[in-house]
C-alpha cells in the first residue's frame, strides 16, 4: 500500500475506535459519538479489503469468502454498503440481540459517504495507472 493509503487506514481506524469508545461510554458528542464510527469503519475496511496501489496488487482473502469482495471497487463498494444497509435495517424490525439499535437513514448515508470517498480515489488512483501504462 502507498503511504497515503496506509497513513489514511491508520487514521481511519483511530477515529472509529475512538467514535466507538466515546458511544459505548455514553458521551454525548454528536456527530463524533452518532456518525463518526458510521463513517471511518466502512471506508477503513474498503481499504483493508481492496489494498488500493498495492505493489503485488494482492488482494487480501477474508474468511470463507475469500477475496471475492475486493476482486473489484464497485463489488467492494456494494458489498460493504450491503452488508451495512442490511445491519441498520435488521434494528429496525429487530431492535434487541447481538446487534442492537435503532434505525437511523443517516447511518446508512454516513455508510455511504464514507465508502464513495474510498471508491472515488481507488478507481481515480486505478485510472491513473492504466494512463500511465
Amino acid at each position: 500500500m502507498n503511504n497515503y493509503w496506509k497513513a489514511f487506514s491508520y487514521i481511519l481506524l483511530a477515529c472509529w475506535v475512538s467514535g466507538a469508545i466515546l458511544f459505548m461510554m455514553r458521551i454525548k458528542g454528536g456527530f463524533i459519538t452518532n456518525y463518526l464510527s458510521d463513517i471511518t469503519f466502512p471506508a477503513w475496511f474498503y481499504i483493508q479489503i481492496r489494498r488500493p496501489s498495492a505493489k503485488d496488487r494482492k488482494i487480501p482473502k477474508v474468511l470463507i469468502f475469500g477475496d471475492w469482495f475486493g476482486i473489484s471497487p464497485e463489488r467492494a463498494l456494494i458489498s460493504i454498503l450491503l452488508v451495512g444497509v442490511i445491519t441498520e435495517f435488521k434494528t429496525l424490525f429487530w431492535p434487541t440481540g447481538i446487534i442492537s439499535g435503532t434505525f437511523d437513514p443517516f447511518d446508512i448515508l454516513s455508510y455511504s459517504i464514507g465508502l464513495l470517498i474510498c471508491y472515488y480515489f481507488d478507481k481515480k488512483e486505478r485510472h491513473a495507472d492504466n494512463i500511465v501504462k
